[in-house]
């Protein structure tokens, strides 16, 4: 057995084990001091709702990465952001443009993070800005890969249709892609005032099971819709 197999903390998150998957996580990584293995603790305590925790590992990994890998900001920003600290959120998805290890098209994901954050906080310049870096992106021949569509359907450049077109065939691939084509869909809707739309498609963004757990998009979809179901029912 190696010693990916004897720290198989991914799987147990995706079997739903996370306090387990956390326990595995810490003993790998003082065994053998492998990073990924706390970068996927990090995805157990979002689900554990341990956001906190969640900040301060990816803080710790950020630090431990040398701030090269652009996940560990995204998820800091995702936990700051579930806990209401919008401008720390902001702040670090701003920070992941400069590392060395971002997503297929040199990224995206944290642009999109930043429109999002913008049209939540209605800061018009902090929106102004993310459609100019994902013009910036689209430029480059990166951005046929996904998910440079998704900033095609954020510019209006694309319908919903087309952007759905554009989703992997491979399974697990296409459920992580679907869940990041729906929020971005959820996204536009709240900016055009659809809200009862916007929680629709939110709710169809968690719909893919474990296949979708690595992305952030949808802890943070997750999230928003309790926090509506807490509204409801104060």
């Amino acid at each position: 057995m190696n010693i990916h197999q004897k720290f198989d903390v991914w799987s147990l998150v995706q079997n739903n084990e996370f306090e387990k998957a956390c326990e595995i996580a810490d003993a790998g990584y003082e065994a053998v001091g492998y990073a990924p293995f706390l970068r996927n603790k990090v995805y157990a305590l979002f689900h554990l709702e341990r956001y906190i925790e969640a900040v301060h590992l990816s803080d710790k990994l950020i630090e431990i990465e040398g701030g090269r890998i652009s996940t560990d900001y995204i998820h800091s920003g995702i936990a700051n952001w579930i806990l209401g600290n919008y401008s720390k959120s902001i702040e670090a998805w701003q920070e992941a443009q400069n590392c060395n290890y971002k997503d297929a098209v040199g990224g995206m994901d944290t642009l999109l993070l930043l429109y999002f954050a913008a049209i939540k906080t209605n800061d018009g310049k902090l929106r102004l800005s993310a459609v100019r870096e994902i013009k910036k992106l689209l430029k480059s021949k990166l951005a046929l890969n996904y998910p440079g569509p998704l900033g095609h359907y954020l510019l209006e450049e694309i319908t919903e249709k087309q952007l759905i077109g554009y989703v992997a065939k491979v399974p697990i691939l296409k459920e992580r892609e679907l869940c990041q084509a729906h929020f971005v869909s959820a996204i536009k809707v709240l900016e055009k005032g659809d809200t009862n739309a916007y929680y629709r498609k939110l709710r169809e963004c968690i719909n893919y099971g474990s296949a979708s757990y690595l992305e952030g998009v949808y802890y943070l979809a997750k999230a928003e819709l309790e926090n509506r179901t807490k509204s409801d029912n104060p």
